[in-house]
Protein backbone atom coordinates (compact mmCIF):
# COMPACT_ATOMS: atom_id res chain seq x y z
CA UNK A 1 0.00 0.00 0.00
CA UNK A 2 1.31 3.24 -0.88
CA UNK A 3 1.75 5.80 1.98
CA UNK A 4 0.61 9.28 1.86
CA UNK A 5 3.27 12.18 1.10
CA UNK A 6 2.78 13.37 4.61
CA UNK A 7 3.59 10.47 6.65
CA UNK A 8 6.54 9.93 4.13
CA UNK A 9 8.23 12.71 5.26
CA UNK A 10 7.34 12.24 8.97
CA UNK A 11 9.14 8.57 8.75
CA UNK A 12 12.23 10.50 6.66
CA UNK A 13 12.28 13.03 9.82
CA UNK A 14 12.38 10.12 12.53
CA UNK A 15 14.91 8.23 10.82
CA UNK A 16 17.28 11.12 10.17
CA UNK A 17 16.71 12.10 13.74
CA UNK A 18 17.18 8.30 15.37
CA UNK A 19 20.70 8.75 13.05
CA UNK A 20 22.28 12.27 14.57
CA UNK A 21 21.06 10.93 17.90
CA UNK A 22 23.32 7.97 17.77
CA UNK A 23 26.01 9.39 16.05
CA UNK A 24 26.09 11.80 19.24
CA UNK A 25 26.08 8.96 21.75
CA UNK A 26 28.97 7.20 19.80
CA UNK A 27 31.20 10.72 20.14
CA UNK A 28 30.25 11.51 23.99
CA UNK A 29 30.97 7.60 24.71
CA UNK A 30 34.48 7.39 24.92
CA UNK A 31 34.65 10.56 26.98
CA UNK A 32 32.55 9.48 29.45
CA UNK A 33 34.04 5.74 29.53
CA UNK A 34 37.24 7.38 30.41
CA UNK A 35 35.53 9.67 32.81
CA UNK A 36 37.05 12.81 31.17
CA UNK A 37 35.90 16.52 31.88
CA UNK A 38 36.52 19.89 30.69
CA UNK A 39 39.20 21.50 32.20
CA UNK A 40 38.19 24.71 34.36
CA UNK A 41 39.84 27.65 35.84
CA UNK A 42 39.10 29.78 38.92
CA UNK A 43 39.47 33.01 38.68
CA UNK A 44 39.17 36.77 39.90
CA UNK A 45 39.28 39.86 38.96
CA UNK A 46 41.98 42.32 39.76
CA UNK A 47 43.51 45.31 38.86
CA UNK A 48 47.15 46.55 38.04
CA UNK A 49 49.18 49.11 39.76
CA UNK A 50 52.30 50.31 39.69
CA UNK A 51 54.52 49.15 42.45
CA UNK A 52 55.33 52.51 42.95
CA UNK A 53 53.66 55.83 43.37
CA UNK A 54 55.86 58.63 44.16
CA UNK A 55 54.54 61.95 44.70
CA UNK A 56 57.22 64.61 44.90
CA UNK A 57 57.40 67.54 46.91
CA UNK A 58 60.37 70.10 47.21
CA UNK A 59 60.68 71.00 51.27
CA UNK A 60 61.37 74.80 50.49
CA UNK A 61 59.47 77.26 49.14
CA UNK A 62 61.03 78.97 45.70
CA UNK A 63 60.00 79.72 42.17
CA UNK A 64 60.54 77.14 39.68
CA UNK A 65 63.61 78.21 37.23
CA UNK A 66 64.14 74.95 34.56
CA UNK A 67 61.73 72.06 34.31
CA UNK A 68 63.56 69.82 32.01
CA UNK A 69 60.68 66.77 31.83
CA UNK A 70 57.35 66.60 30.49
CA UNK A 71 54.52 64.22 31.44
CA UNK A 72 54.96 60.85 29.98
CA UNK A 73 58.99 61.07 29.90
CA UNK A 74 60.67 57.90 31.09
CA UNK A 75 63.36 59.09 33.47
CA UNK A 76 66.27 57.61 35.58
CA UNK A 77 67.09 57.61 38.84
CA UNK A 78 69.13 60.56 40.09
CA UNK A 79 67.68 62.75 36.88
CA UNK A 80 66.58 66.54 37.75
CA UNK A 81 63.09 66.65 36.99
CA UNK A 82 62.76 70.63 38.42
CA UNK A 83 64.98 73.13 39.77
CA UNK A 84 64.33 76.04 42.40
CA UNK A 85 65.87 79.72 41.42
CA UNK A 86 69.18 79.21 43.50
CA UNK A 87 71.39 81.41 42.47
CA UNK A 88 71.60 83.34 45.92
CA UNK A 89 71.81 79.82 48.09
CA UNK A 90 74.40 79.22 45.42
CA UNK A 91 76.35 82.27 46.26
CA UNK A 92 75.83 81.67 50.03
CA UNK A 93 77.33 78.58 49.60
CA UNK A 94 80.73 80.05 47.77
CA UNK A 95 81.32 82.44 50.61
CA UNK A 96 80.70 79.48 53.34
CA UNK A 97 83.52 77.30 50.91
CA UNK A 98 85.86 79.90 50.98
CA UNK A 99 85.37 80.44 54.73
CA UNK A 100 85.25 76.74 55.95
CA UNK A 101 88.80 76.21 53.87
CA UNK A 102 90.54 79.24 54.83
CA UNK A 103 92.60 78.70 57.95
CA UNK A 104 94.04 82.15 58.42
CA UNK A 105 92.40 83.11 61.51
CA UNK A 106 93.82 79.67 63.01
CA UNK A 107 97.31 80.42 62.09
CA UNK A 108 97.10 84.35 63.34
CA UNK A 109 95.70 82.83 66.66
CA UNK A 110 98.07 80.09 67.09
CA UNK A 111 100.98 82.71 66.27
CA UNK A 112 99.67 85.38 68.79
CA UNK A 113 99.85 82.44 71.19
CA UNK A 114 102.99 81.74 70.60
CA UNK A 115 104.32 85.21 70.97
CA UNK A 116 102.96 85.61 74.14
CA UNK A 117 104.53 82.37 75.51
CA UNK A 118 107.68 84.14 73.96
CA UNK A 119 107.64 87.66 76.21
CA UNK A 120 105.93 85.54 79.34
CA UNK A 121 109.07 83.12 79.40
CA UNK A 122 111.03 86.87 78.85
CA UNK A 123 109.91 88.53 81.61
CA UNK A 124 109.89 85.07 83.83
CA UNK A 125 113.66 85.42 82.61
CA UNK A 126 114.24 89.04 83.90
CA UNK A 127 112.15 88.13 86.98
CA UNK A 128 114.67 85.40 87.82
CA UNK A 129 117.76 88.01 87.32
CA UNK A 130 115.54 90.18 89.00
CA UNK A 131 114.72 93.08 86.73
CA UNK A 132 111.14 91.94 86.30
CA UNK A 133 108.34 91.89 89.35
CA UNK A 134 106.15 89.35 90.05
CA UNK A 135 102.89 91.42 88.70
CA UNK A 136 104.43 91.59 85.60
CA UNK A 137 104.85 88.15 84.84
CA UNK A 138 101.14 87.05 86.21
CA UNK A 139 100.23 89.89 83.45
CA UNK A 140 102.18 88.53 80.94
CA UNK A 141 101.06 84.68 81.78
CA UNK A 142 97.49 85.73 81.84
CA UNK A 143 97.77 86.96 78.16
CA UNK A 144 98.99 83.26 77.64
CA UNK A 145 96.27 81.74 78.90
CA UNK A 146 93.70 84.01 76.31
CA UNK A 147 95.88 83.62 73.41
CA UNK A 148 95.23 79.98 73.90
CA UNK A 149 91.81 80.10 74.23
CA UNK A 150 91.59 82.30 71.33
CA UNK A 151 93.95 79.86 69.04
CA UNK A 152 91.11 77.20 70.33
CA UNK A 153 87.89 79.62 69.10
CA UNK A 154 89.79 80.19 66.13
CA UNK A 155 90.06 76.21 64.98
CA UNK A 156 86.51 75.79 66.70
CA UNK A 157 84.75 78.46 64.08
CA UNK A 158 86.81 76.79 61.20
CA UNK A 159 85.37 73.66 61.87
CA UNK A 160 82.03 75.29 62.41
CA UNK A 161 82.27 76.77 58.90
CA UNK A 162 82.93 73.43 57.41
CA UNK A 163 79.19 72.42 59.13
CA UNK A 164 77.49 75.57 57.48
CA UNK A 165 78.84 75.00 54.00
CA UNK A 166 77.97 71.43 54.47
CA UNK A 167 74.40 72.53 55.25
CA UNK A 168 74.18 75.17 52.89
CA UNK A 169 75.02 72.29 50.02
CA UNK A 170 72.53 70.06 51.03
CA UNK A 171 70.30 73.58 51.39
CA UNK A 172 70.97 74.05 47.70
CA UNK A 173 70.66 70.35 46.64
CA UNK A 174 67.52 70.09 47.76
CA UNK A 175 66.46 73.29 45.38
CA UNK A 176 66.69 70.70 42.63
CA UNK A 177 63.93 67.84 42.18
CA UNK A 178 65.63 64.24 41.67
CA UNK A 179 63.88 61.07 40.61
CA UNK A 180 64.20 58.49 43.10
CA UNK A 181 63.41 55.88 40.92
CA UNK A 182 63.60 54.70 37.04
CA UNK A 183 60.05 54.93 36.18
CA UNK A 184 57.67 57.64 34.42
CA UNK A 185 56.51 60.79 35.11
CA UNK A 186 52.67 60.44 35.06
CA UNK A 187 51.79 63.91 36.26
CA UNK A 188 53.43 67.34 36.60
CA UNK A 189 51.36 69.82 39.07
CA UNK A 190 53.80 73.67 38.13
CA UNK A 191 55.25 75.11 35.56
CA UNK A 192 58.21 77.81 35.15
CA UNK A 193 58.15 80.89 37.14
CA UNK A 194 55.39 79.00 39.96
CA UNK A 195 56.22 79.88 43.36
CA UNK A 196 56.39 75.89 45.20
CA UNK A 197 54.99 74.93 48.34
CA UNK A 198 56.63 72.08 50.23
CA UNK A 199 53.07 70.83 51.43
CA UNK A 200 52.00 70.31 47.84
CA UNK A 201 53.37 67.72 45.36
CA UNK A 202 54.46 69.22 42.07
CA UNK A 203 55.15 65.91 40.24
CA UNK A 204 54.45 62.18 40.15
CA UNK A 205 56.60 59.42 39.20
CA UNK A 206 55.17 55.85 38.76
CA UNK A 207 57.30 52.66 38.31
CA UNK A 208 55.51 50.29 36.16
CA UNK A 209 58.43 46.98 36.43
CA UNK A 210 57.62 45.55 38.16
CA UNK A 211 53.83 45.81 38.93
CA UNK A 212 51.49 45.33 41.33
CA UNK A 213 48.25 43.23 40.81
CA UNK A 214 45.44 44.01 43.75
CA UNK A 215 42.33 42.08 44.33
CA UNK A 216 39.93 41.19 47.05
CA UNK A 217 39.04 37.29 48.19
CA UNK A 218 36.17 35.86 50.48
CA UNK A 219 38.25 34.57 53.94
CA UNK A 220 37.55 31.34 52.70
CA UNK A 221 39.49 31.80 49.85
CA UNK A 222 42.29 33.58 50.87
CA UNK A 223 43.18 31.33 53.94
CA UNK A 224 44.39 29.05 51.48
CA UNK A 225 47.10 31.52 50.40
CA UNK A 226 50.49 32.53 51.33
CA UNK A 227 52.54 35.21 50.53
CA UNK A 228 55.51 34.19 48.69
CA UNK A 229 53.32 31.37 46.15
CA UNK A 230 52.58 31.96 42.68
CA UNK A 231 49.86 32.46 40.44
CA UNK A 232 49.32 33.31 36.78
CA UNK A 233 47.95 36.45 35.54
CA UNK A 234 46.79 37.38 32.25
CA UNK A 235 45.19 40.23 30.49
CA UNK A 236 41.11 39.01 29.57
CA UNK A 237 41.92 39.94 25.88
CA UNK A 238 44.65 38.11 26.13
CA UNK A 239 45.26 34.00 26.07
CA UNK A 240 48.70 33.27 27.62
CA UNK A 241 48.93 33.42 31.49
CA UNK A 242 52.13 34.97 33.18
CA UNK A 243 53.49 34.71 36.58
CA UNK A 244 53.10 36.81 39.60
CA UNK A 245 53.53 36.09 43.26
CA UNK A 246 51.53 37.03 46.73
CA UNK A 247 53.24 39.61 48.05
CA UNK A 248 51.05 40.96 50.53
CA UNK A 249 47.74 39.76 52.34
CA UNK A 250 46.24 42.19 54.60
CA UNK A 251 46.76 41.69 57.91
CA UNK A 252 42.74 42.56 58.67
CA UNK A 253 40.00 41.30 56.73
CA UNK A 254 36.79 43.76 56.18
CA UNK A 255 34.52 42.56 58.78
CA UNK A 256 31.76 43.81 56.62
CA UNK A 257 31.93 42.19 53.51
CA UNK A 258 34.05 38.84 54.74
CA UNK A 259 37.15 39.95 52.22
CA UNK A 260 40.56 39.92 52.54
CA UNK A 261 42.93 42.22 50.14
CA UNK A 262 45.57 40.59 48.30
CA UNK A 263 48.60 41.75 46.04
CA UNK A 264 50.78 40.35 43.85
CA UNK A 265 54.10 41.22 41.70
CA UNK A 266 55.17 40.28 38.10
CA UNK A 267 57.67 41.24 36.26
CA UNK A 268 56.52 43.72 33.06
CA UNK A 269 59.74 43.81 30.68
CA UNK A 270 57.13 45.19 28.16
CA UNK A 271 56.55 48.65 30.05
CA UNK A 272 52.64 47.73 30.09
CA UNK A 273 50.33 50.65 31.60
CA UNK A 274 49.12 49.96 34.82
CA UNK A 275 45.53 50.81 36.07
CA UNK A 276 43.80 48.12 33.85
CA UNK A 277 42.14 44.91 34.71
CA UNK A 278 43.22 41.56 34.64
CA UNK A 279 42.17 37.63 35.63
CA UNK A 280 44.23 35.99 38.53
CA UNK A 281 44.25 32.38 38.20
CA UNK A 282 43.86 30.80 41.26
CA UNK A 283 44.91 27.24 42.48
CA UNK A 284 42.30 24.59 42.47
CA UNK A 285 42.66 23.82 46.05
CA UNK A 286 41.01 27.18 47.13
CA UNK A 287 37.69 26.32 45.36
CA UNK A 288 34.57 27.82 44.29
CA UNK A 289 32.57 30.09 46.22
CA UNK A 290 29.49 30.82 46.11
CA UNK A 291 27.75 34.19 44.40
CA UNK A 292 27.16 36.58 46.70
CA UNK A 293 23.03 36.98 47.29
CA UNK A 294 21.02 40.45 46.64
CA UNK A 295 22.14 42.20 50.56
CA UNK A 296 25.88 41.06 50.17
CA UNK A 297 26.62 42.85 46.77
CA UNK A 298 26.13 46.11 48.51
CA UNK A 299 28.88 45.73 50.91
CA UNK A 300 32.13 46.00 49.85
CA UNK A 301 35.30 46.42 51.61
CA UNK A 302 34.15 49.02 54.09
CA UNK A 303 30.91 49.10 53.57
CA UNK A 304 30.76 50.37 50.23
CA UNK A 305 30.68 48.72 46.76
CA UNK A 306 31.76 46.50 45.20
CA UNK A 307 30.40 43.48 45.78
CA UNK A 308 33.27 41.17 48.16
CA UNK A 309 35.30 39.77 45.52
CA UNK A 310 34.90 42.64 42.79
CA UNK A 311 38.22 43.46 41.99
CA UNK A 312 37.18 46.52 39.27
CA UNK A 313 34.38 47.15 37.78
CA UNK A 314 32.62 44.60 35.71
CA UNK A 315 35.42 41.65 37.18
CA UNK A 316 33.22 38.76 38.51
CA UNK A 317 33.95 36.91 41.82
CA UNK A 318 35.98 33.99 41.65
CA UNK A 319 34.64 31.74 39.55
CA UNK A 320 35.24 28.88 37.23
CA UNK A 321 35.62 29.24 33.93
CA UNK A 322 36.15 26.93 30.68
CA UNK A 323 39.33 27.31 29.15
CA UNK A 324 38.65 25.44 25.88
Amino acid sequence: MKLPQWARATSLAVALFAMSSASLLAQQAPAAAAGTVAPTDITVGGITKPSVHAKLALPQFGQVLELPVKEGDVVKKGAVLLRQDDRQEVAAQEALRLEAESTVRVEAAEEDLKLKKIQHKRLADMQAGGNANPMEVEEAWVKVVYADAQAKIAKLENQKNKYEFERQSIKVKLMSLVSPIDGIVETIDTSVGEVTDPQKPVMTVVQNNPLWVEFFLPTVQSSKLKVGQQLEVRSPDQQQWAGAKIIYKAPVADAASDTQKMRLEMANPNGTDTGLQVLVRLPANVGQVAQPNATSLNAGPGGSNPPPALAGPGLPAASATNTR
